[in-house]
């Protein structure tokens, strides 16, 4: 009997790519037969090239097949206007072709592993919802993946629960994933009254990473359509930014937070010299310069002199952080270690295998 580790939220941003890239490694690592499956891509806009960006980075990393994109991953749905884009009357039709490529890819295997839609209630309105895609597939358990760091994380469970039940589906584990730290004793202590009594198990409880779950500089770069303005610190591209600091006070209050962060992104204007030296003297990652306003010669070459990339933002400072907020770092191919290690450490495997 083919298991099925169907990876589902209520929430987005959860962390599924990375979770399918780590059961992939695993079941490859037992030697297992198995799939991967996405049955609704999601391509980065309605006007560029239907594959889902994800999808594409498992097929060339980890998962190598001889089945076709369009039979790991069906449908394909941008992001943007998908509600224009997307209407009732073409709910068979996708989920047919849903049907037909799951039933192809999963005759041989005896496990599918499926990541699931950003969220539960993505695509609810004309029925592609994820619960949708498992009844039509004839599949009643999904695995409900949960990053809330806070007692919240109860209450979304519990919502989860009680609509799947409405739904006449089934919560096959829970798996708490990009934990801070500081709550994986929180959730232990839950635990036994708030879920396991309801013989639902806890699958596994991951600690977020700060070097797997935070970008690099070129996934900035790309996400906010900057320019890197000193080809020779080009390297640094691959650094990683724990948090953004926005430069916009005088200099010793610039100092101050500086001096309390590791491995910024600090962001402020091209005419800003004296903060953007400031910033370079202390553990920053790289610099944005907004407003696409080009800095002083002295700012480049003392960059140059460190190895920090200075990437040059066509956007004012707000819209800036606003195209930061809606960056979705990806898992990168140096990492693949890091997340099967993280994969096999924290989940139990003698309740999937």
């Amino acid at each position: 009997m083919v298991k099925i580790f169907y990876l589902s939220s209520l929430e987005e941003s959860v962390g599924k790519s990375f979770l399918s890239i780590g059961f992939i490694q695993k079941l490859k690592k037992e030697e297992k037969r198995f799939v991967y499956f996405k049955p609704i891509g999601i391509p980065k806009s309605a006007f560029t090239n239907k594959a889902d960006p994800d999808v594409g980075f498992v097929l060339n990393t980890v998962f190598q097949t001889d089945y076709p994109y369009d039979f790991i991953s069906p449908v394909s749905i941008p992001d943007a206007y998908y509600v224009d884009l997307v209407d009732t009357n073409r709910k068979q039709e996708f989920l047919q072709k849903i049907k037909n490529a799951y039933n192809k890819i999963s005759k041989d295997v005896d496990y599918v592993i499926i990541e699931g839609n950003p969220s539960i209630r993505k695509f609810v309105r004309v029925g592609m919802d994820d619960v949708s895609i498992a009844q039509s597939l004839g599949i009643n358990e999904l695995i409900y993946v949960s990053t809330e760091s806070s007692d919240r994380c109860i209450d979304n469970f519990f919502f989860t629960k009680n609509y799947f039940e409405f739904r006449n589906v089934n919560i096959k584990g829970i798996l708490f994933n990009k934990i801070d730290y500081e709550y994986i004793a929180r959730i232990k202590e839950l635990t036994e009254d708030h879920i396991t009594k309801y013989d639902i198990p806890i699958l596994g409880i991951i600690e977020k990473s700060k070097e797997l779950f935070s970008p690099r500089v070129n996934e900035i770069k790309e996400q906010i359509g900057g320019e890197l303005i000193n080809e020779q610190a080009s390297s640094g591209l691959n650094n990683i930014v724990e948090t953004f600091l926005i430069g916009a006070m005088n200099l010793q209050g610039a100092l101050k937070y500086l001096r309390q962060v590791n491995r910024a992104a600090f962001i402020t204007g091209g005419d800003r010299t004296d903060l953007a030296m400031a910033a370079l003297d202390q553990d920053v990652s790289t610099l944005i310069l907004t407003g696409f306003m080009q800095p002083d010669m002295g700012v480049i070459t003392a960059a140059n002199e460190k190895g920090i990339p200075i990437i040059l933002s066509p956007s004012d400072t707000y819209t800036t952080m606003r195209n930061l907020e809606r960056l979705k770092p990806g898992i990168q191919e140096d990492e693949m270690e890091k997340v099967l290690h993280l994969i096999e450490e924290n989940i139990n495997w003698d309740l999937l295998l």
